[in-house]
């Protein structure tokens, strides 16, 4: 049978959100370790001035070390604000997505332009109702050397927080804490992993003759985080530290941080952590890719 693309009859706006919603959630639970590792990666320099002195080695011994100090649940620190992320989050960024391509399709056939302007006002959108969710999660799984392990442990519950956050920080500063680096470093990663998927996809199929099928979800997928990851390390690192209440960079814009890390620590320090980035969201869009496609397909009706 000739590769081809499947035409799906379109799905309601609530079943889209939900799809994608419960797709991001479950990737999320697979690849939480891999971010806290990233973020650990990314905010060492907040606690260790000189090399000498880092602590964490890589993903995979900065995985080994929080184990061997904090515990296994250590690495599922920001659990539950990640799962009200990915919720509102993926959710509403291909959901809406999905629904507003498929209003233009009924016009005429989108153009590649088109389709990144969508991809970038969606989640735009989703990450400014999303944000609080992203700043408590950067707090929990960031290592504070001021904090003892047990007294991380011992903060109050995720809706708590919020709370807490906004009545002393307000909910500009607070949980509105570095938007615009996350507005930024969250568009073009988000807008670069929906675009770069199905062009992939639509590559894999039409011009290399795969089928539609899972080994093209997963190809795809990895194509989409490494592209993702190439554009978007500069304003990711960024975003993570703009967020950050204690350390260095605390308190600064995001056109002050970028200023004084080129400064500082050059060019190239706006990639750091680049490969356990890609870890991340490599996995995590293989991982998102393929329940989406999976999910998707319970629901579709070929037309």
């Amino acid at each position: 049978r000739p590769a081809a693309m499947s035409v799906d009859a379109p799905l309601p706006l609530y079943l889209s959100f939900g799809i994608s919603a419960t797709a991001a959630c479950l990737s999320e639970i697979l690849t939480l370790p891999l971010d806290t590792a990233k973020v650990r990666l990314q905010l060492q320099s907040l606690a260790c001035e000189h090399k000498g002195q880092l602590k964490y080695n890589g993903p995979l011994h900065t995985i080994r070390t929080m184990i061997a100090e904090e515990g296994v649940l250590s690495l599922f620190n920001g659990l539950t604000p990640g799962l009200h992320r990915q919720f509102l989050f993926t959710g509403l960024r291909l959901g809406l997505y999905d629904k507003l391509k498929e209003t233009l399709n009924a016009h005429e056939s989108t153009t590649l332009g088109q389709r990144i302007g969508l991809a970038v006002l969606t989640s735009a959108l989703a990450i400014t109702v999303a944000n609080p969710s992203d700043v408590l999660k950067v707090r929990y799984q960031a290592h504070n050397p001021t904090v003892p392990v047990k007294r991380r442990k011992a903060r109050a519950g995720a809706f708590r927080q919020y709370v807490k956050i906004s009545q002393s920080e307000g909910v500009v500063n607070g949980l509105y804490k570095g938007f615009a680096a996350n507005l930024l470093r969250n568009s073009i990663i988000s807008a670069s992993e929906i675009t770069s998927y199905e062009i992939a996809k639509k590559n894999f199929i039409e011009h290399l003759k795969f089928e539609d099928g899972i080994p093209v979800h997963l190809a795809s997928g990895c194509t989409a985080g490494f592209v993702a990851t190439v554009l978007g390390s500069p304003a990711d690192v960024l975003g993570t530290k703009a967020m950050q209440k204690h350390g260095h960079y605390s308190g600064l814009t995001a056109s002050q941080i970028a200023y004084k890390m080129a400064k500082n620590e050059g060019v190239l320090s706006f990639y750091k952590g680049f490969w356990p980035n890609f870890c991340r969201i490599g996995s995590f869009n293989i991982a998102m890719w393929f329940f989406y496609e999976q999910i998707k397909s319970k629901f579709r009706i070929d037309s």
